[in-house]
């Protein structure tokens, strides 16, 4: 299963344009991380491809994983591309950036596409998209 912090899937998140999927990742339970971790992996490896075959970028994925979970429903993110950030914006709390992140054992418990859907599959699974 893929492995992530919940500081570097809101940073991507933020990237992305979604501002309130950010916020929630730091408070989401344990068990809603996971399944972010589990979506991302398989869309990463199952999703849709670029042209030349290859999958979408890590943060892309995790962002989409995140959205599908806080939603329970897929969609394409705010934005196609990313906005790099060096930051978070100011007013973030520096009590985010210290939630602790589930474990590997725990990552590794609840199997490694924990939290896809056939609705997923059916959104994510064929096709391909632009240039990440």
């Amino acid at each position: 299963m893929l492995s992530t912090s919940r500081v570097l899937a809101a940073k991507g998140l933020l990237e992305y344009g979604e501002e309130e999927a950010a916020k929630w990742v730091f408070f989401c339970s344990d068990d809603e991380f996971i399944r972010v971790c589990g979506v991302a992996d398989w869309i990463l490896l199952y999703g849709p491809k670029t042209p030349s075959g290859a999958s979408m970028m890590v943060a892309r994925g995790i962002a989409v994983a995140a959205v599908f979970v806080r939603e329970g429903a897929p969609r394409e993110l705010a934005r196609s591309r990313r906005k790099k950030l060096s930051d978070f914006p100011p007013g973030w709390s520096e009590e985010m950036e210290k939630r602790e992140d589930p474990s590997l054992p725990e990552l590794r418990e609840k199997g490694k596409f924990y939290g896809v859907t056939g609705e997923l599959k059916n959104f994510w699974g064929t096709g391909s998209f632009g240039a990440t």
